[in-house]
């Protein structure tokens, strides 16, 4: 028997373990486990009396729309080598979710296996891309000075960060401990070299970055970007060109960056290169709530009915009208529904991962041609990314 509860500083050790087999954890990723354990946001699967799986829910938001929706991120997901096909791993993420939906209205993932998060609801929620470019082509030419920065300038650097996620979908919303965390700090323990730029007082970008080991000879290496934000081309080139500084010795720059990254049109040629995808997942747990909670634009005014067929939660099945207008939704109960969808692709609806066209050409919809047009305007918006990792 299958029973899930909150870990305890009893169970470090053995989440730790867990963790170790399934994600190959080095010494230093264990030592960072085990000095900061996290154990409320930790859950264990006992299999007839002992620990024998575990998952993390980290509480944050993403943006979508403009606005930022209260999320669970499952991390950690864990299942004894001994243990794995006998229902461990889908009795815990269902447990878990059933815990979370009165919380917050989405989940989010990133999956080592896609299955068992489909059954549990989960649809692609968007992507995390990352690009790469020879230093030597990067411009050399930058305007302005780009500074050192310290903890004391993560406020602004945040403030500035902020604006630029609500202008798309996707990236996490971030606290000074997840600056800390999981920008600044490295599971490689690398050094984080930090810069920004100002123009007239204002911070307009920044670069977070650590250095790698390239091919061939020792001292050859690679600039390894964790985060890279600009909002004008001058500062864009800026941070382009400091990264160049490093051509002496270094090969090319790595990047997280949008699924079509505009920065590579501030480069001469067309040098870049997709250095690899990871698509994440996302779970609407509270359909409503989710679709109320995230921001429209203003100029939208739209209605539509829809059924959802969710496996874990009937709540979410409804029949819902969905009505946005002045940039966001009301959702109230309908007594028949135009369009009809499962929970998995209504996330990638939801999200602007997928388009509604597309979503009905995979299978996940069922819609009156005027429903998907209504689908289409009213989550139609920038495919959603993220630049970090959880």
């Amino acid at each position: 028997m299958v029973t899930i509860r909150p870990a305890t500083l009893d169970d470090v050790d053995r989440v730790i373990a867990l963790r170790t087999q399934a994600f190959n954890i080095d010494e230093h990723g264990r030592d960072s486990m085990r000095k900061d354990p996290r154990v409320d946001e930790v859950r264990v699967a006992e299999l007839d009396g002992k620990v024998a799986g575990t998952a993390r829910a980290i509480p944050f938001a993403h943006f979508f729309g403009g606005r930022p929706v209260e999320a669970a991120g499952i991390s950690g997901v864990a299942v004894a080598a001994e243990a794995r096909g006998k229902g461990v791993g889908t009795t815990m993420m269902r447990e878990l979710l059933r815990e979370l939906r009165p919380a917050v209205p989405i989940s989010t993932l990133y999956p080592a296996t896609v299955p068992i998060y489909r059954k549990a609801g989960y649809g692609f929620g968007g992507v995390r891309t990352f690009w790469k470019a020879r230093l030597d082509a990067l411009p050399q030419d930058g305007s302005l000075s780009a500074a050192p920065f310290t903890d004391d300038d993560v406020e602004e650097v945040n403030a500035a960060y902020e604006l630029f996620a609500s202008g798309t979908n996707g990236l996490v919303r971030r606290s000074a401990d997840w600056w800390r965390r999981r920008v600044f700090n490295d599971w490689e323990n690398r050094i984080a070299y930090r810069y920004l730029v100002r123009e007239e007082g204002r911070v307009t970008g920044w670069i977070v970055y650590m250095l790698a080991k390239g091919t061939g000879e020792a001292w050859r290496m690679n600039v390894d970007v964790r985060d890279l934000v600009w909002t004008t081309a001058a500062a864009g080139k800026t941070l382009l060109s400091l990264a160049a500084l490093h051509r002496s010795t270094g090969e090319t720059m790595t990047w997280p960056g949008p699924p079509t990254d505009p920065l590579a049109d501030l480069i001469a040629e067309d040098p870049i290169e997709n250095d690899g995808t990871f698509r994440w997942m996302l779970r609407l747990l509270d359909v409503p709530a989710a679709i109320e909670a995230r921001g429209y634009s203003p100029l939208i005014d739209a209605s539509v009915t829809i059924a959802v067929r969710d496996s874990l939660f009937d709540e979410n099945e409804g029949p819902w009208n969905i009505e946005v207008g002045c940039g966001q939704a009301k959702v109230f109960p309908a007594e028949q529904a135009d369009a009809t969808v499962d929970a998995q692709m209504l996330a990638s609806i939801w999200s602007s991962m997928h388009r509604t066209r597309d979503a009905a050409r995979i299978g996940g919809l069922q819609a009156t041609p005027q429903a998907i047009e209504a689908l289409e305007l009213i989550f139609g918006g920038p495919l959603p990314w993220i630049a970090d990792f959880f």
